[in-house]
């Protein structure tokens, strides 16, 4: 299972290509080197896969995974920053931008610091200035025929790679960003400006041609900066504005608005949220025909909506702040990563709207699904955590394959990804039995390795039943019985099978006891409800002593005793 797949890992050790997932892999390429001189900065895969690029502070290489035949190889130490063009024709470096000469001189100039070479031939293309690196990628049609870059609030068009002088100017006063469509020809482009004193923000959507019609324009308030994200049919786009500073206080995050413009018909919605709060992630299933939101305060709310922004779906609360597709669009994983240190993982069967397997991979800092769309690895990567840093391979049906520890703090774990890889195709997403569950998550590792429920999976000690409380657990022969009670069968309750294993209790009905002891079965779904809400009328009656004798309630003690005759209505239902 996964013996094809090829993924690559960098760390302080240096760095290394390996094919198959468990102890058989097999290394295509490693370069072992602790030292910071020659430490491996970046690498990147081609777009097929069928070429690896790097720089470890001493040349940038380029060579063919499959032969290890060298194809480029180029004395730029300071490259941080490698890009392929969509069809892997040319290579793009990028360098911290420096400034060379006094600073009273007037002969200070800027360094080119992006190149572009042929991969054909290995020959120099062209060179350009980019001083900010969040901005300084090209962005490219499929077919390479076009290509754009902003430089102030200006953006040049090129064709055939030739950054020198470019075809066409688009000019949008104030704007700060942009996102060329993807798909086939014709190719439109968005423009973000900001909002600036009295004028609202807006994302303006040209066709790109010689005099760049308007097809859509969405206007908008609170907003400093915006992602703008294109499906991939290139014929919608949300919009991800924000505001780093809440004037109300409410949220950390600032505040967020999401809207959805629809190429074809030129119509901009806001898409509705349910919840207030951030909004933490907002991305398209690959098929290009609806998106998923996460958003709201913790706990947060996940909604998935079609290409016209009206809600389809959408789950339960719960500690999440991302979403991930996989490379088909029929898997969906909804996690909370990052600051939300219990790592909860639920993977949703994106058709059939249901779920499939939920596991909890605490401390995870970095998630990325494996071209085949169904396996995954997580890490625990540096500097964002510094000890147990490691990297896990798993199966979307929960099962962990293979992990590798680095001992910190002497190894420090950087990026894993996968190698891109072509023929792989749609799946049909299995139904988990009973076994399945019990593989899945991670194991349970003790200091004991002689206790059968260490080392085994999280999904095999998992309790099928509810939370039964301590008070409701008391053995059913009565306490306080000096000898040993005989154990009792116990019965299902309502058809419940999902019994909780036997426990021991000692003589006096305290855990921990040698000899078995028979207990209360599980509560069933119906004796919980009548449990509370007969509890609910005790509250009531002593909020109505504590009204006669003429103590202050709070606003929801009183709404509390309004619903008084709602809960006995209910009792009388439940006890029929």
């Amino acid at each position: 299972m996964g013996d094809n797949l090829v993924y690559a890992v960098r760390s302080s050790q240096g760095f290394y290509l390996k094919r198959g997932l468990g102890t058989d892999a097999v290394t295509v390429f490693e370069q072992n080197n602790s030292s910071k001189e020659v430490a491996c900065n970046v690498f990147a895969y081609s777009n097929n896969g069928q070429l690896f690029a790097y720089c470890d502070n001493q040349v940038t290489r380029v060579f063919e995974i499959a032969t290890n035949k060298e194809v480029l190889c180029l004395e730029l130490k300071r490259t941080r920053k490698i890009l392929f063009s969509p069809k892997d024709n040319f290579l793009l470096t990028f360098e911290p931008w420096a400034i060379y000469g006094a600073k009273t001189s007037e002969n200070q100039k800027p360094e080119p610091n992006v190149r572009v070479y042929s991969l054909a031939d290995g020959k120099h293309v062209s060179t350009f200035s980019a001083p900010k690196e969040s901005s300084w990628e090209p962005q490219f049609s499929d077919d390479e025929t076009l290509a754009a870059r902003m430089v102030g609030s200006e953006i040049f068009f090129y064709t055939n790679m030739s950054f020198e002088r470019y075809d066409h100017k688009l000019v949008e006063k104030g704007a700060t960003s942009f996102a060329l469509s993807p798909g086939s020809a014709p190719n439109h482009v968005a423009v973000y400006v900001p909002a600036v004193s009295s004028n609202p923000a807006r994302v303006r959507v040209h066709k790109v041609s010689a005099s760049f019609p308007v097809v859509a324009n969405r206007t908008f308030y609170k907003s400093d900066k915006a992602v703008v994200t294109w499906n991939q049919r290139g014929n919608a786009l949300l919009i991800l504005a924000s505001v780093d500073v809440d004037k109300t206080n409410q949220s950390y995050y600032g505040e967020q608005s999401l809207f959805l413009i629809n190429i074809q018909s030129g119509d901009s919605v806001i898409v509705p949220l349910e919840k207030q709060g951030p909004i933490y992630a907002a991305k398209w299933n690959p098929n290009g025909r609806e998106f998923a939101v996460c958003y709201g305060y913790m706990p947060a709310k996940v909604t998935f909506y079609n290409q016209k922004g009206v809600p389809i779906f959408d789950l339960l609360e719960g500690p999440r702040n991302d979403v991930f597709y996989n490379a088909f669009g029929n898997i969906v994983l909804i996690c909370g990563f990052g600051n939300i240190s219990k790592g909860k993982m639920e993977f949703w069967d994106v058709e059939n709207k249901k779920e499939i397997i939920s596991i909890e991979v605490p401390n995870t800092t970095l998630f990325d699904w494996a071209p085949d769309g169904q396996h995954f690895v997580t890490c625990t990567t540096a500097p964002r955590l510094r000890i147990d840093n490691c990297y896990r391979f798993w199966h979307y049906t929960g099962r962990m394959l293979a992990e590798t520890h680095f001992d910190s703090p002497k190894e420090e774990l950087w990026e894993v990804r996968w190698r891109p890889m072509m023929g792989y195709n749609k799946f049909a997403i299995k139904e988990l039995t009973k076994t399945d569950k019990m593989a899945a998550g991670l194991p349970i590792k003790k200091k004991d390795a002689s206790h059968p429920l260490n080392n085994v999976p999280a999904g095999a000690v998992r309790q099928a039943g509810a939370y039964i409380p301590p008070h409701l657990r008391k053995p059913l022969g009565g306490g306080g019985s000096a000898g040993p009670p005989t154990a009792v069968p116990v019965a299902p309750t309502n058809g419940n099978q999902n019994q909780r294993p036997p426990q021991r209790f000692n003589a006096n009905g305290n855990g921990n006891g040698n000899a078995p002891q028979p207990f209360r079965p599980q509560q069933s779904e119906q004796d919980r409800k009548l449990f509370q809400l007969k509890k609910k009328v005790e509250e009531i009656k002593v909020l109505k002593q504590k009204v006669a004798n003429g103590d202050h309630l709070q606003p929801n003690q009183l709404d509390k005793i309004k619903r008084e005759e709602e809960y006995i209505a209910d009792i009388a239902k439940l006890s029929i």
